[in-house]
Order: C-alpha cells, then structure tokens, then sequence
C-alpha cells in the first residue's frame, strides 16, 4: 500500500517553472525548447507561467517597411553585418542540436503588444493556455512560418488559445489598461529580481535560472525540486 502511494505521489508532483522571455529573444527560444526537453526526460509535471520582459522596447512597431532582426541588430546595436549573421548562424545551430527549426532572418518589431494579447488570453483561458499560446507563437515565428507582427494571424491564434476576439483586438491596439498594467508589473518583478535579460525562469518560487541553461541542469533542478516535494510530502 505505501508503495502504491509514493508512486502516485511521484506520479503526480508539479514544479512550478515562472518563465519571463521576448517572444523575439532567441536565447528565449533556444531555453525553453531545452527546458521542454528535460521535463520530457525527468516526466515531472510542471506549472508553466509565461511572463513578459521587453528586450528593446524602442523596437520600431510592425509596419511595411520594419527591418528584419538583422537590420534591426546592425542599426541599433551598431554591430557589423557579418558578425550579426554569425551569431544568428551559431544559434540556429544550437537549435538544431535539439531538433528546433531556426531561420536566420525575422520579421522584426516591437513586442509590446503581443504581450498584451498573452495577458488576454491568461485572463480568459488560465496560465497554461497563455503559456502554450505563447510558445506557439514562438515556435512558428523561429521556424518562419508565423509573422507574430500580422494583426490578423495573431488575433486567430488567441481565439483558438480560448480569448474573445473583441478583447483581443482591444489589447492589440493598446486600450485594454489592465493587459498593459500586467505587462508592466512583470518587467518591473523581473528588475525587481535582479534579472538583467531573457529567459530568466523561477523555479518554485525559490531558485533562479538566469539565460538558456543547458539540459542537464534544468533537469537536476526539476529532479532537486521534486524529490525535495516527494520528501516533504507536497
């Protein structure tokens, strides 16, 4: 009988994982197509809270003539052309070592608002739907097959992730206050915290992973996490 009871409870454990990431952020992508691969191979079940962090808040916003994430890097950043391809290059590897597509060259604007629509779709479907909402967008946006800037494809994606249309045409345009007041108060919980980039992920609500760990140590923290909830009985 106790046997029957500590694998169900071993069965059943949850860790809480608070994520902040820029759907543009590709270290943000990489992280967490690492961090689904250690839940995968660990088999604990996790509470995913998606939370909104503005890399380049100055980002033009979506129009014809926005830069690419290419352009963007040369102009604001003043780096070279060939060195931001380089980069581009050595992470896209990274993501195909994990079997996630990468192309090079994005669409490439400010993020403000779909994190207001993340908020929508929270409120509306609960975290886990705003989380796999979330990751769908930037899933498709690194595999060039989404444009996260096209009004209309997003506004489809939240209303299959569970958001009235209305509401998610309103926090699109920027009137819905209570969306843009939970993007803010994210960003400033993450300063807050200390965090200085994205992904930076709370584990528990007490132990911080900051930048895209590798596999193996996000799995000894969800392995640490949830034996010390099997010991204590949570």
């Amino acid at each position: 009988m106790t046997e029957a009871v500590d694998q169900q409870t071993a069965e059943t454990r949850t860790v809480r994982i608070d994520v902040w990431t820029d759907l543009v952020c590709p270290w943000c992508y990489v992280g967490q197509a690492r961090l689904d691969e250690a839940i995968a191979a660990e088999g604990v079940d996790v509470d995913l809270r998606v939370h909104s962090f503005e890399l380049d808040p100055s980002a033009p916003h979506a129009h014809a003539d926005a830069p690419s994430n290419l352009d963007h890097l040369v102009r604001a950043k003043g780096m070279p052309r060939d060195q931001v391809e380089a980069m581009e290059q050595r992470i896209g590897e990274m993501a195909a070592e994990i079997d996630r597509p990468y192309v090079v060259e994005r669409p490439m604007a400010n993020t403000r608002a779909l994190h207001r629509i993340v908020k929508v779709v929270e409120t509306h479907a609960g975290t886990s739907a705003a989380a796999a909402f979330f990751s769908t967008i930037q899933d498709g946006y690194f595999a060039g097959a989404l444009d996260p800037f096209d009004q209309d494809a997003i506004i489809a994606q939240a209303v299959a992730a569970g958001a009235p249309a209305d509401a998610v045409r309103v926090a699109s345009s920027g009137d819905d206050t209570a969306a843009e007041a939970a993007v803010t108060a994210d960003i400033q919980q993450a300063r807050q915290m200390g965090a200085q980039g994205v992904p930076f992920m709370v584990f528990d609500e007490r132990m911080a992973a900051p930048g895209a760990m590798d596999i193996d140590t996000y799995r000894r923290a969800l392995r640490q996490l949830a034996d010390a909830q099997e010991v204590s009985g949570v």
